[in-house]
């Protein structure tokens, strides 16, 4: 009976520092994944619940585009998904911040169907209008 036990707490006891090093590890995997970009975006009239957000680089390769959902860091920052009136038409921010996720939705998502498609979320902390066809065509 004692040899049992002495072999469990030898084997539980050899573990526990391998287990805590793996989740250090992880946490810090996680944390340098986590990166400040900033990135010059555009907006596409798409007619689906989806990323509606794409970078401006890959305006001429369709085929390239990885698109984005954007949340604000904070209530501060101007919503870049309320620039959009349906006619403005070519849209482009720049926004700095971080991918919080590879498939998910923005917090706040509001989607007026029923269903919405996952996809990249780019919480930004800074945010400037360069063209908002709109705007400039009024001025």
């Amino acid at each position: 009976m004692r040899q049992y036990i002495l072999i469990s707490i030898f084997i539980f006891s050899s573990l526990t520092p391998k287990a805590e090093n793996r989740r250090v590890l992880i946490n810090k995997a996680k944390q340098t994944n986590r990166r400040e970009k900033t990135f010059k975006l555009v907006y596409n009239a798409i007619g689906c619940s989806c990323a509606q957000w794409s970078e401006t680089k890959f305006n001429t390769k369709p085929e390239k585009r990885i698109y984005y959902y954007l949340e604000r860091a904070n209530s501060k920052l101007i919503d870049a998904d309320k620039l959009w009136n349906g006619n403005n038409i070519p849209l482009e921010i720049e926004v700095t911040g971080e991918i919080i996720t590879e498939m998910g939705l923005p917090k706040n998502y509001k989607n007026i169907k029923e269903w919405a498609e996952p996809g990249k979320v780019f919480r930004y902390t800074k945010i400037k209008v360069i063209q908002n066809r709109m705007k400039k065509n009024s001025q």
